[in-house]
């Protein structure tokens, strides 16, 4: 999985709620982790913080 990918768009919140852009500047394109994993446990394993995404 590199950056910049777009590999994560599946699991941007913004992204289901039809509000994403899909531009590489969006969270879940540049995200080189696996987002959706890391939105299960409320924690981010690239910046070792602990996410809080309101909805």
């Amino acid at each position: 999985m590199t950056r910049g990918s777009g590999f994560n768009c599946e699991h941007c919140p913004e992204f289901k709620k039809g509000a994403c852009s899909g531009d590489t500047t969006c969270l879940c394109y540049e995200c080189p982790r696996n987002l959706g994993q890391c939105l299960c446990v409320k924690y981010c394993r690239e910046t070792e913080s602990i996410l809080t995404i309101e909805e």
